[in-house]
């Protein structure tokens, strides 16, 4: 005896209609592998990063974003914050809280150099009316490269005629010590150096200027 199996459908429903809860689960299964293989991947990048040493420790210091002769005064232009390794910079490397526009250089700046305090000119307590600043050339260029700003020394001039060599300007400050291209100045010797000096003393060097060679005594 032969029995036929028919299928039980719902009475009212359609023949061939899938229930939804079921294709839901039958797509759910087809994207399981998939998603399983992202989900691992994402694990093991996680634990990679995770593992990673952290970079070097960083400090945001000052650093010039051209180069700038020296004796000028910064402008904002002239500087900005930088992120750089710490092991890279000096000790005394100017953070980007330091107030260095209006300052002069005492030195030429390059490009991308980070500024410290030795790259400034020492700000004074305020100009002194008993006080000028005068140019002086000295014959060494050699003792030049020497001198930095706030050195105090004394001025000594000699005299080529006779000889004999005297102080004419005693405990004069230098200012700066600015750079000048050959080519501005052609025939010069020695370095140019700016000096605070009293006002009776910057026309005792310039006297002694004209008689003969310019040089210092660090005091």
């Amino acid at each position: 005896m032969t029995t036929s199996v028919r299928s039980r459908r719902r009475p009212g429903a359609p023949a061939g209609r899938r229930h939804p809860l079921r294709s839901l689960l039958r797509a759910a299964s087809w994207h399981r592998r998939p998603l399983a293989a992202v989900a691992a991947a994402l694990a093991v990048l996680t634990g990679v990063s995770a593992a990673l040493p952290e970079g070097p420790p960083e400090r945001t210091v000052l650093v010039a974003v051209r180069e700038v002769p020296g004796g000028s005064v910064l402008a904002a232009a002239d500087v900005e914050p930088r992120a750089l390794r710490s092991d890279d910079l000096p000790a005394a490397a100017l953070d980007a809280s330091a107030a260095v526009v209006g300052r002069a250089v005492s030195a030429p700046l390059a490009r991308g150099q980070v500024l410290t305090p030795l790259a400034l000119v020492a700000p004074r307590a305020g100009p002194s009316s008993a006080r000028v600043v005068t140019p002086v050339r000295l014959a060494d260029a050699g003792v030049v490269a020497l001198l930095r700003p706030g050195d105090v020394v004394d001025l000594v001039g000699t005299d080529e005629q006779d000889g004999t060599a005297d102080v004419v300007a005693p405990a004069a400050r230098v200012v700066t010590i600015p750079q000048i291209e050959e080519e501005a100045a052609p025939g010069s010797a020695g370095g140019l150096v700016l000096v605070e000096v009293p006002p009776g003393t910057g026309t005792r060097l310039a006297r002694a200027a004209a008689r003969g060679p310019l040089t210092v005594l660090w005091r």
